[in-house]
């Protein structure tokens, strides 16, 4: 093997052009310089092969050239690079001399581009076609929230109609004197709940909001309460803070709790000012057994839990709090729950109506939220699951402490309603309806209506809101009590 070692150049002659001198010439004629940014080598029997290298002649650079390869050895290194001119000159030759392109592969490379437009296109169309089918329909309210989702309908029936196991939540509260508002709740055949309005000033029937962003569970539990906010937050009312709001409980698919609020202004005529949302109950997950009722009279929420177990929310200070009432439930009992009277249902006084094990209709009661719960009638013995409803008016229009006249209203094995009472100092009584009242579909609830307490009208001893609700024949029915007498209103005209 040949090599050439190259000694850098001297300093005793400045002048000298370090580009132009040549270190040495091997017999190839081979030629070495030195340039500023490197060294370049020049092998004019390869063809023109040119091979530069960083490495600087002040470094020392010792270089070795052999037969087959070249090294560069920088002796202050012990890196070694090496470059194989056999590979230099094969590319060189291949980037000078490049492959004829074939016209035929062109020619198959444009058809697969031109196949892959023509399938784009046609899916285009087909995607367009699906989503403008998929689009939905306005709600059928003015008021109506936005949905993101349309749950699946349940039949040929209006979306306003009412689905086939909807529960039904009822609340109320007085305007004036001898005025009075109710907001009934239920769920429709597309899932959605829906609010209706009813004033006694002109007796009618009408929808409020339809809550398409609820997200309930088809079927659904439904309760409802509500209050006026200035006065249960102990703040003044104005002519411009005068909201009251309903509140209302039902299970998404999850069978979690959830809670819906719809804020109005009080007024006699149609809300101006509205507002709606998810409330703060709903973050909380609690979970509630697969088919349990619900019942509510504010601040409370009684529900079921999946070991059978009642369990009440209870709004204190605008935060919800969850316990255990400590009683044992049928699975898929009945609830109801109304005020002990006027002063002790704002201390959470309460009576709860509930089904046990053996069929048993119990009532129990407390004169504030830290009592505990105390029977308070004797048991009716329901069917399984029965359907029942409860209110309640205060017995004396001038005592806020005096007692309740209590109504239970309910179905027997025969699917005929009973009502159990008590309205005076004789005790309970029980005995049957009318006949024009009719019998509440198979698995359906009863709802009846006491006004909330949390009103400046507060609540009076006047039977005007003593109603309930049920289903018949897939029909909401509104019933009344006059303190005597039953009375069939009719349905509830659905928009």
């Amino acid at each position: 093997m040949f090599w050439l070692r190259f000694q850098r150049p001297s300093k005793v002659t400045p002048d000298c052009d370090v580009m132009s001198v040549i270190y040495d010439r091997d017999p190839c004629g081979l030629e070495v310089r030195p340039p500023e940014d490197g060294l370049e080598v020049w092998a004019p029997d390869v063809g023109g092969l040119q091979v530069s290298t960083r490495v600087q002649v002040e470094q020392a650079l010792e270089a070795f050239r052999g037969c087959d390869d070249l090294e560069a050895v920088n002796p202050s290194s012990s890196g070694i690079a090496r470059a194989n001119t056999e590979s230099f000159i094969e590319e060189i030759e291949q980037k000078q001399n490049p492959p004829n392109k074939k016209p035929w592969l062109i020619l198959v490379l444009a058809g697969i581009a031109l196949l892959f437009v023509i399938v784009a296109a046609v899916l285009g169309v087909v995607v367009g076609l699906r989503l403008n089918n998929n689009k939905t329909t306005p709600a059928e309210s003015p008021q109506a929230s936005s949905t993101t989702t349309t749950p699946p309908v349940s039949s040929s029936k209006p979306a306003s109609a009412v689905h086939a196991n909807s529960g039904i939540g009822v609340t109320g509260w007085w305007t004036g004197p001898s005025s009075f508002t109710i907001r009934l709740v239920y769920q429709g055949q597309d899932g959605y709940l829906r609010l209706m309005r009813y004033h006694s000033g002109d007796g009618k029937w009408s929808t409020l909001a339809i809550f398409s962003d609820a997200r309930a569970k088809l079927g659904t539990p439904i309760a409802a309460s509500c209050y006026n906010i200035p006065y249960y937050c102990f703040s003044p009312i104005t002519s411009s803070d005068n909201f009251t709001q309903v509140e209302i409980f039902y299970l998404n698919d999850q069978n979690m709790i959830q809670e819906w609020y719809f804020r109005e202004q009080d007024s006699a005529s149609p809300s101006a000012q509205t507002f709606s949302g998810s409330g703060p109950m709903s973050p909380n997950g609690w979970k509630a057994a697969a088919n349990t009722r619900i019942a509510a009279y504010w601040p409370s929420v009684i529900f079921q839990d999946e070991r059978n177990q009642m369990q009440e929310a209870y709004d204190a200070n605008l935060t919800w709090v969850q316990s255990s009432v400590g009683l044992q439930c049928r699975n898929g009992s009945t609830f109801a729950e109304v005020p002990y009277s006027v002063n002790a249902g704002r201390f959470g006084g309460d009576k709860i109506l509930y089904q046990r094990d053996d069929q048993k209709l119990i009532l129990e009661e407390r004169t504030n939220l830290t009592n505990k719960l105390n029977v308070g009638a004797p048991p009716i013995t329901l069917p399984a699951n029965g359907a029942m409803g409860a209110f309640t008016v205060p017995r004396y229009s001038n005592s806020t402490d005096g007692a309740m006249n209590t109504y239970i209203l309910w179905q027997d094995s025969s699917n005929a309603l009973q009502m159990t009472w008590e309205d005076d100092d004789t005790g309970w009584r029980t005995s049957s309806t009318p006949t024009p009242l009719g019998k509440p579909d198979n698995g359906t609830g009863i709802s009846c209506l006491t006004t909330t307490l949390w009103t400046v009208a507060s609540l009076p001893s006047d039977y005007s809101t003593a109603r309930c609700y049920y289903l018949v024949d897939g029909q909401i029915r509104e019933v009344q009590y006059d303190g005597s007498n039953w009375l069939v209103i009719g349905n509830v005209q659905l928009d």
